[in-house]
């Protein structure tokens, strides 16, 4: 005999397992509208707010669609919540969704070890729910596919309104359509016209005369901080106060930015004056230790990396008389030299380099405000902020350098050229120490320049959105010295009207943004063209001085 009672509490049972297997599959959506917000907290875009939201819903109702289809449907729900919280959770580190600039600087990946336990915890998390299977539901009275195409009306409605800038799935198409020009573009320098002469010129214009109180050949001491945008020296806090002082009573210049992004595009481009197309594209044109050689000067570069065989290999085909930095146990992140040990190894070389009474170029590339990263040394305050403490311990380097370069024979002639590889990336920890500092791209910003020497008049001046491919320009003005070259950039102490069509333009593989008057900006599309154009003969010229 059947009892009623049993069967009754049986089929209850049946029901509430099935409603709990629906809500454990739904938590794989739950994470991934956790991401969303986290993203959102650290990108405050309601437009991308929006935007995500709209899409995550295409994916759960396409996902659901799909899983009707037993694996196959789970495959492919699987994919696109991976790639929905890929671009998540780089939004919430990284400020951005995935560009080709990172993707081309995957080979660096150790430069941000700093964080390399929670990026690693992330990676997992996204995978581990992005696979977590999700039974089909249905929701009472609506159809997942009514649903669907309300959700489809509303992307294309806001993509009507707002453009793709703001979603995470055009974003992949927009890095496979990069990547397809980047490739297109390579192939068209195959077996191309001389293209030098469109980049000649016969010398450096004197827009200011060298000072009477420098020397003939003043040593050159230039210094390529890692990552340092102005406004963390200008921070109430001080962070930075010795390079604030030394700025302060230098030539120094304002409203200046960054040209490119990231290390290996940005030291190069400043010294050559001129874009990468890629990372390790070579570039025979002419280069300031060229110049400064055939000068009679000594040129070498403090290698603050000498374990990364990648990027010593970098440094050494720039055409240095030397590279300095001796493979070995060091006390930075990724296997690389604390600032202390940089500032040292730096302070040793300029001492016995000034002996011999050659004048000399000497450049050095600083590791340890790297994105991350965390000061070995020095501490600011009692904030317990690891960002605050890697710029300051940078500050205190500084400093004591300064004070062992005035106390020497250094100071008798040499002159010091501060300035940065590129501006601080604006990665969450930025964004959460100097949450005041709106940045419209995470690449680009105002960065600092100045150059000082015993007896240098203290000035400033407004170069109102000019960039960092006018450093070199800039600093061979100020000296007097002239040498044919095919620098992009002009000196900052030519006037705003002198034809300067790349120096207000930031550019990497990623992003070309104007700088003009310091507002950044996309260019207009005539000057897109333009610009498009010229790069595109200078990536040619580039590889044909030694043919």
């Amino acid at each position: 005999m059947i009892d009623i009672g049993e069967e009754m509490e049986k089929e209850e049972n049946t029901k509430n397992t099935k409603k709990l297997k629906i809500n454990i599959g739904l938590i794989k959506y739950i994470f991934s509208f956790l991401l969303l917000f986290l993203a959102y907290t650290n990108y405050s875009s309601k437009k991308f707010l929006l935007c995500s939201t709209i899409e995550l819903l295409l994916i759960v109702f396409v996902a659901n669609i799909f899983n009707k289809k037993g694996a196959f449907g789970h495959i492919v729900g699987g994919l696109l919540c991976l790639l929905f919280n890929t671009q998540m959770i780089i939004m919430y580190f990284g400020s951005s969704f995935l560009s080709l600039m990172m993707m081309t600087n995957l080979e660096s990946i150790k430069d941000i070890s700093g964080n390399a336990f929670i990026y690693v915890l992330a990676v997992i998390l996204v995978i581990v729910f992005s696979v977590f299977p999700v039974k089909h539901f249905e929701i009472k009275k609506v159809s997942t596919l009514a649903l669907l195409s309300i959700v489809l009306v509303l992307d294309l409605l806001f993509t009507q309104c707002f453009g793709n800038t703001y979603s995470p799935l055009y974003a992949y198409i927009d890095l496979g359509r990069k990547e397809y020009a980047s490739i297109v573009q390579r192939n068209k320098f195959k077996n191309q016209p001389n293209r030098l002469d469109e980049y000649f010129a016969g010398g450096i214009y004197d827009a200011r005369k060298k000072p009477d109180n420098l020397g003939e050949q003043p040593n050159v001491i230039l210094f390529l901080t890692e990552g340092l945008s102005q406004n963390i020296i200008d921070d109430d806090r001080n962070i930075m106060p010795n390079v604030r002082e030394y700025e302060s009573k230098s030539l120094s210049f304002t409203n200046y930015y960054n040209h490119t992004f990231a290390t290996y595009r940005g030291i190069i481009g400043q010294l050559y004056s001129g874009y990468q197309m890629e990372n390790f594209d070579a570039n025979t044109l002419v280069s300031a230790q060229e110049i400064f050689s055939d000068l009679g000067y000594d040129t070498f570069y403090i290698n603050a990396e000498p374990n990364n065989v990648q990027f010593t290999t970098y440094l050494e085909n720039m055409g240095f008389d030397e590279v300095i930095g001796e493979p070995g146990n060091y006390n930075g992140e990724a296997d690389g030299m604390s600032d202390k040990e940089s500032f040292e190894l730096l302070r040793n070389t300029l001492h016995e380099k000034n002996k011999s009474g050659k004048p000399f170029f000497a450049v050095i590339y600083t590791f340890g405000t790297h994105a991350s990263f965390r000061s070995p040394d020095e501490v600011f305050g009692n904030e317990n902020n690891p960002e605050l403490d890697k710029f300051y311990n940078l500050d205190c380097e500084f400093g004591k350098f300064m004070d062992d370069f005035n106390g020497s024979d250094l100071a008798d002639n040499s002159i010091v050229v501060f300035s940065t590889d590129h501006a601080t990336y604006a990665d969450k920890a930025y964004n959460d120490t100097f949450p005041d500092h709106v940045r419209v791209s995470p690449y680009v910003d105002r960065v600092p320049f100045f150059i000082y020497y015993n007896g240098v008049e203290p000035e400033t001046v407004d170069v109102s959105g000019r960039n960092s491919l006018d450093l070199i320009p800039t600093v061979f003005d100020y000296l007097d010295i002239s040498a044919p070259n095919y620098f992009l950039g002009l000196s900052l102490f030519t006037s705003a009207e002198s034809g300067h069509t790349y120096d207000t333009i930031f550019y990497n593989n990623s992003d070309t943004l104007g700088t003009d008057g310091n507002t950044i900006a996309p260019l207009s599309e005539s000057r897109q063209k333009i610009f498009d154009t010229g790069i595109e003969g200078y990536f040619i010229a580039k590889l044909q001085r030694l043919k």
